[in-house]
């Protein structure tokens, strides 16, 4: 396709890292998608930058990954230009208890060097399987934390490509939600305000939420986590327990008996596996209680475009 070898061209004249019908299923928490046209490799601000500019140059679809835990990607791979962030991962500047980081790295790898530099107030994020980028879009949340706690600013690229800034209140924190839910700016860095703590406190928090999802969850098989969000007064698990569908399965794609609010893959779930599914609890759920139950996971098909 003429688009293609003209993308490849000007990304090699960019500098930008790329490759070609390179398959998604390692890059995604599902383990599960088709192969992208173009698989990019950001580790700049200029190389973001430079593949968007390509792609919208080319008409090439373009999307952007953090750590691939909130997606799901068709068998029919990608038809443009995946941006992978998960090089995009530094931290920036820190002061005192302030901290600012790229957005590309992973919430454990983030509470890790917490951990080691004595800074408390992000525990709760540490077995959380995202970057910090999907985790502010999402305002990820777990055993009674939310980024909305601990995020004070973000710096983001808006759709005319310029660097702007949003102070946590213009970030519309909620539940599971924020001003990027719906993807119109690319987060590039993050600030975090947290605070000193000693560091054997820390470490024995993280050791005993982590021990707690261990307990609960089915960590052994590939998953997106939890597929659906909490309805009010009640718990995506629970109803979806009580309609009896732990170990239903279609294809690969498996409620798991572990925690109801995991739907997980097997071996080789397809995204049709997994969609199929994903209806499956949503009408037998609706069926028993009343109550239709939201589907957290973003779908990506071959021409879905960022923004």
């Amino acid at each position: 396709m003429k688009t293609i070898k003209q993308a490849k061209r000007l990304l090699r004249d960019a500098k930008v890292p790329f490759s070609c019908n390179c398959s998604l299923k390692p890059y995604t928490s599902l383990h599960i998608g088709g192969k992208a046209a173009l698989l990019i490799e950001a580790y700049t601000l200029k190389q973001i930058k430079d593949s968007i500019s390509i792609a919208k140059q080319c008409a090439l679809p373009y999307y952007i990954l953090g750590n691939g835990s909130n997606v799901l990607i068709d068998e029919e791979g990608y038809a443009g230009c995946m941006i992978l962030l998960r090089n995009y991962n530094r931290i920036v500047q820190r002061e005192e208890e302030r901290v600012r980081v790229q957005s590309g790295m992973t919430l454990k790898a983030l509470c890790d060097w917490c951990l080691d530099h004595e800074l408390s107030g992000l525990e709760f994020a540490c077995g959380i399987p995202g970057s910090v980028g999907g985790g502010v879009v999402m305002n990820a949340g777990a055993y009674g934390g939310e980024m909305k706690d601990v995020v004070t600013r973000v710096w983001y690229l808006d759709p005319q490509g310029e660097i702007q800034i949003k102070e946590r209140e213009a970030l519309d924190f909620a539940y599971r939600h924020s001003c990027f839910s719906h993807q119109e700016g690319i987060i590039l860095e993050v600030e975090f305000q947290l605070h000193k703590g000693k560091q054997q406190e820390i470490k024995a928090k993280m050791e005993e939420l982590n021990e707690r999802r261990r307990y609960k969850q089915p960590l052994a098989h590939y998953s997106a986590g939890s597929v659906f969000k909490r309805p009010p007064n009640s718990y995506a698990s629970l109803l979806i327990a009580q309609a009896g569908l732990q170990g239903k399965h279609v294809g690969d794609a498996c409620v798991s008996t572990k925690h109801a609010g995991f739907l997980i893959n097997l071996h080789e779930a397809s995204a049709y596996d997994f969609l199929t599914l994903i209806k499956l609890v949503q009408t037998a759920v609706y069926a028993k209680s009343g109550i239709w139950l939201e589907c957290e996971i973003i779908q990506i098909t071959p021409n879905t475009t960022f923004g």
